[in-house]
């Protein structure tokens, strides 16, 4: 200890005397890290990593099966070894337009060190930046995700072992990011072609571990700029017996128009409008791309601010479908008062903003208690939105009190549809796909109640007649 001591002083003195021997000492170890250094920054600067590009493309096209485009391959430094492919694009006869599922523009796998003399590759982080990924539904329903495949492949890189030249390798990657990246959603199924945007995607994955979970959050912006989407779960990735998954799912979506991500329609065509934001929690069972999205389970919200309902005046196409009432609508815009016509002959049909709980099951929403209303009638009642856009609402409409005093004294066969509390009441349905919808009055029920009410007239006439027949006769 005693010799430790009097070193430990003789160093600090020396410092502090400017000993000759300490400083040329200090100098040598400072020329030794300065080489080191400057050996590396050559190494960087003058290896030409880029004539291995050949080699690099041949194992990519080998491993994914497909054409493989790739600019340039280099090295530079990044808080590690940083090795860089620069315009690498992956090639697919089938996607849409001729373009490729996947171009980036460029790609990094930063390299740590130490693990090399192990032979073993030991990678920080790679990140993907500013990446093109187009994913595609053909008119067969086939969906191509090969893009997004491409895009996650690190992530089950992590783990393998790899061979350059004759030497096998082990591979282990901390974490993956895409940046700034962009996916496309083009549908060819629909009815004119739909394309929707995802812009500003943020991925980040970590820890990739082999065999265990992995934290995912994602960050976007959907059909805008302005980052509206959020995701975030642990995914466990496919292997040749799983099928992979993702549990803890949490899903927000963020004022987003209705119109910008349903499929488009003809301008005189009914459809909906309308500012969504949606909330889920829940999992998915499989990644099997045939099947994931009917895999999807779980709860949450739907509210939709400033809807509207298009071309269609919803309590108009329902008295149009009284097909058993000849003349009806007729009648009324003949006889209701001004005030009541003009809303009878709106084109639209404005909505109160609403709130609905919804459940996803096999990759359908439902929705339960769903309550709808506009300035003089409301809707309640429950529906579901299928995997194809296929929308069923089926609901009662209760026409407030005042304007079905109105119809009643305009159309008198209309008291008939009354309820206790003096409001037109009928079962209704709405369906379609979206955003194309349909009305549908129950006729069926409408014209029982219509029948029954005649029938309680004829027969009070009848009774009358008898008891007026029976009645004994006055006396004189």
């Amino acid at each position: 200890m005693g010799e430790v001591t009097r070193f430990t002083l003789r160093v600090e003195h020396a410092w502090e005397y400017n000993d000759p021997t300490m400083r040329r000492f200090l100098l040598v170890i400072g020329l030794i890290v300065c080489l080191v250094i400057f050996g590396l920054v050559v190494f960087l600067v003058t290896f030409d990593a880029d004539r291995y590009r050949p080699q690099v493309v041949s194992q990519l096209e080998r491993s994914l099966g497909r054409p493989v485009k790739l600019s340039r391959l280099s090295l530079g430094w990044h808080g590690g070894i940083a090795i860089q492919l620069q315009g690498l694009a992956i090639d697919d006869n089938a996607a849409s337009a001729n373009e490729p599922p996947i171009q980036v523009e460029s790609a990094s796998a930063v390299v740590r060190l130490a693990p090399l003399l192990r032979k073993e590759v030991q990678v920080a982080s790679v990140v993907l930046t500013r990446p093109h990924i187009n994913v595609t539904r053909d008119a067969q329903g086939r969906i191509n995700l090969l893009g997004l495949a491409a895009a996650a492949s690190p992530a089950g890189a992590s783990g393998r072992t790899a061979k350059v030249g004759q030497q096998a390798v082990s591979v282990n990657i901390d974490s993956l990011r895409i940046a700034q990246g962009i996916v496309r959603w083009s549908d060819a199924l629909t009815r004119p072609p739909t394309e929707v945007w995802l812009r500003r995607l943020d991925v980040v994955i970590k820890p990739l571990i082999p065999g265990e979970p992995m934290d995912i959050d994602v960050k976007g912006a959907l059909q805008g700029e302005v980052s509206n989407l959020q995701l975030s779960g642990q995914v466990t990735l496919p292997t040749s017996t799983e099928p992979g998954a993702i549990a803890r799912l949490r899903f927000s979506l963020d004022d987003v128009s209705l119109e910008q991500i349903l499929p488009p329609v003809p301008p005189t065509q009914p459809q909906v409008r309308g500012v969504m934001t949606m909330r889920l929690q829940g999992d998915v069972g499989t990644l099997n791309q045939t099947q994931w999205l009917r895999s999807v389970s779980g709860h949450g919200t739907l509210a939709v601010k400033d809807p509207v309902i298009v071309n269609l005046n919803l309590l108009r196409a329902v008295f149009e479908r009284l097909s058993m009432l000849p003349g009806l609508v007729e009648a009324l815009e003949a006889r209701l008062p001004p005030e009541y016509r003009e809303k009878f002959q709106a084109s639209d049909t404005i909505l109160a903003p609403f709130n609905a709980s919804v459940d996803m099951e096999q990759g359908v929403v439902r929705f339960d208690e769903l309550q709808i209303r506009t300035d003089t009638f409301g809707l309640v009642g429950t529906g579901r939105i299928g995997l194809e856009g296929g929308l069923e609402v089926r609901s009662t409409l209760r026409i407030d009190a005042p304007l079905s005093a109105a119809l009643i004294r305009s159309v008198e066969e209309l008291h008939a549809l009354t309820n206790s509390a003096g409001e037109l009441e009928l079962p209704l349905t709405i369906h379609g796909q979206l955003p194309r919808i349909a009305v549908l009055p129950d006729l069926q029920y409408v014209a029982s109640k219509l029948l029954a009410t005649k029938a309680q007239d004829l027969l009070g006439s009848f009774l009358d007649r008898v008891l007026e027949q029976t009645a004994p006769a006055a006396s004189p």
